[in-house]
């Protein structure tokens, strides 16, 4: 699905099939909270859910947020997917004021992988869940179909045509 006019594309994988680990390395951003994190996240995915989220401070704040929806769906795997936008720029968000952005430089900026937990209805899936998380990374590299889309955080160009 590509989010036009926001300038990033993303795909909801099937209910209970991702498994891995993502490391949410400092400097990556976490959505809604608007922040830029300051240590590593590692988070354990099994079955299409999130079943750990370990690290620091940041963990600990992810871990309580997410815990207070009661909701056990805000941790399966909502969407995945990249920034396409070259207007955007991760460096943005600390520009504005928390409550004047819903911080789309953030999700959009050009070779960014965004990778959320929660709700995935808008694609047919089952869950409505309120606890929703965004969280672009940066310097990844993505491969749809095994081929290259992003290396390092750089868009291919060729790659997409």
């Amino acid at each position: 699905w590509d989010h036009w006019p926001s300038g990033f594309c993303f795909t909801f994988p099937n209910e209970g099939g991702s498994n891995g680990t993502i490391v949410i390395d400092k400097g990556d951003i976490l959505l809604p909270q608007k922040c830029y994190t300051s240590d590593k996240i590692v988070l354990t995915v099994e079955n299409g859910f999130a079943t750990k989220i370990e690290g620091g401070v940041d963990a600990e704040l992810l871990r309580e947020y997410m815990a207070s929806f009661d909701d056990p769906e805000g941790y399966a795997i909502s969407h995945i997917g990249w920034g396409l936008q070259p207007r955007c720029h991760w460096s943005t968000m600390m520009l504005y004021d928390r409550e004047q952005s819903i911080a789309m430089d953030a999700r959009a900026y050009e070779g960014n992988f965004l990778f959320s937990l929660g709700p995935n209805n808008e694609a047919g899936g089952n869950r409505t869940t309120a606890c929703h998380i965004d969280i672009p990374l940066r310097n990844c590299t993505v491969k749809v179909d095994g081929k290259e889309v992003v290396r390092n955080g750089k868009v291919l160009d060729e790659a997409v045509k």
